[in-house]
């Protein structure tokens, strides 16, 4: 899905939906930003190695928190941007010959989506509370050396597949939508 109004399954620009598509974007733009810090991170790393050899304490443990980080929060805009990996040889395929059969299946693809990520943010949710009351508990590296608490990654995580979900029903019903216009149009 693209962010042009007249595109099937596209998203209205004003009102809740702006406000959403600009969290989403803001969530996006914080990725990219992380992933920035992470190459000066890396780099660092390896002129401290390379020149004075002397690694920066973390690094490791920060690159493994931070991929997991970013996928999670550019997640909801790459299935906002239709960049999210599906085939779409049989959508290509209906496009022309059932139009109303490929809105159907793009809306039961996105419900099912919603669905499933509504289920890991429930899941992940009690894991969240847990790391955040216990972070003693809940912690990578090497205690000693460098720790670095879970719970900001388990929030980033919940707030990754909530936002998600949110995007998919926003995505099926937008389908829908079209589903009934031109359906009225008829």
């Amino acid at each position: 899905m693209t962010d042009n109004a007249s595109a099937p399954g596209a998203l209205p620009s004003t009102g809740v939906f702006s406000l959403f598509g600009r969290l989403v974007g803001g969530m996006n733009a914080l990725g990219t930003v992380w992933i920035i810090g992470l190459m000066f991170l890396i780099n660092s790393d390896i002129l401290a190695r390379s020149a004075f050899d002397a690694p920066i304490a973390g690094v490791p443990e920060l690159v493994s928190f931070s991929i997991v980080g970013i996928v999670f929060l550019q997640l909801a805009h790459t299935l906002r941007t239709g960049a999210l990996t599906r085939s779409d040889v049989l959508l290509a395929a209906l496009a022309y010959r059932a139009p109303k059969a490929r809105a159907v299946l793009l809306a039961a693809f996105n419900l099912i989506g919603a669905g499933l990520m509504a289920i890991v943010a429930s899941k992940i949710l009690p894991i969240v509370i847990k790391a955040w009351e216990h972070p003693e508990r809940h912690f990578m590296g090497n205690p000693g050396f460098f720790v670095l608490p879970q719970w900001p990654l388990f929030a980033i995580i919940f707030l990754g597949v909530f936002v998600t979900a949110l995007q998919f029903t926003a995505v099926a019903l937008a389908e829908i939508s079209t589903l009934f216009k031109k359906h009225a149009q008829k």
